[in-house]
């Protein structure tokens, strides 16, 4: 596929690390000017950029700052992102800013957030697990009379950091404090222990629609301390219990309901002991876990980077 763009069509890579490389490499090869930024001057990527900024990705202010200067010189028509957590709102911040088809800030902090996510689960009736919120100075309080659950931070920096499954209350104080010094947002989750496994759905949205691509099962391993490590991916097959038609149903409702237009969809599920889907959680980036450098090309009979 040979995509021709006019030499005005720019796009806005957040962060230049090595995991981005592949992005911008892509980027310019499909006919694209990139924009690469990171507050590393030395970041890798940077030597495939046409431009650098040397900002923060998390300091939407400074970046929308910068790109001021350029906006009259270059038409801003994409904003690609390949990192969780406060990366996602730069990049709905950047895309309101400029008018880019994206997903709104509130949206994104609302997806992002765990804790902010299961509240508008529960409002919009979007199927997750059970749970209840702590602030991290309530750490005391937090009770239990029922075991397994699992702890986890309402926002964390690195993927299954500070996610730790509790099967005894002599577990439970270590746990709490696990997912506290794990959480950037001062808030920790305690939610049910749903028995079956974890499943992906792999997909894009584009003007307001979803484009599915897969569904893969995510491999998990919970330590002997109860803490959960993530250790890889298979596709999903066979399909034998209809998961594939319940991924794709509940995140066309979370694309209604967060009224997201365009954005990387990667959707997070664990099943029940009624082989029901629930919602663990929704990923807005490109993804990390070397799924576009191994599972990928090995996977998909198309380019993932290019799609």
């Amino acid at each position: 596929m040979k995509i021709t763009n006019s030499n005005k069509d720019a796009i806005i890579c957040l962060a230049a690390g090595k995991s981005q490389e592949q992005i911008i490499i892509k980027a310019k090869s499909l006919g694209y000017i990139v924009v690469a930024i990171d507050r590393d001057q030395a970041s890798p990527g940077f030597k495939y950029a046409d431009i650098k900024i040397c900002q923060s990705t998390y300091d939407a202010d400074a970046i929308i700052r910068e790109l001021e200067f350029l906006k009259n010189e270059y038409r801003w028509i994409g904003v690609l992102n390949r990192s969780s957590g406060p990366p996602v709102i730069t990049a709905a911040r950047i895309c309101e800013y400029f008018e880019i088809p994206g997903i709104s800030i509130e949206s994104a902090q609302n997806l992002v957030n765990k804790d902010k996510l299961r509240e508008s689960c529960l409002k919009y009736g979007i199927p997750s697990p059970a749970y209840k919120i702590y602030s991290t100075n309530e750490r005391e309080t937090v009770f239990s009379n029922k075991f397994p659950i699992v702890v986890k931070p309402a926002l964390s920096l690195i993927g299954k950091s500070g996610i730790s499954v509790v099967r005894s209350e002599n577990k439970l104080k270590s746990s709490i404090n696990y997912a506290i010094d794990n959480t950037i947002n001062k808030k920790i989750i305690v939610e049910e222990f749903l028995e079956g496994p974890d499943l992906s759905l792999v997909s894009f949205v584009e003007d307001g629609k979803l484009c599915s691509i897969c569904l893969l099962d995510e491999i998990n391993i919970e330590r002997e301390d109860g803490a959960v490590t993530g250790k890889g991916f298979k596709i999903h097959s066979p399909d034998k219990n209809n998961w594939k038609l319940q991924a794709h149903d509940i995140a066309i409702k979370i694309i209604s309901t967060f009224n997201i237009e365009r954005s990387a969809f990667m959707v997070s599920f664990r099943v029940d002991s009624k082989n029901n889907l629930r919602l663990m959680e929704v990923h807005l980036d490109l993804g990390g876990d070397l799924l576009i450098e191994e599972v990928y090309p090995k996977a998909f009979p198309f380019d993932f980077l290019e799609l």
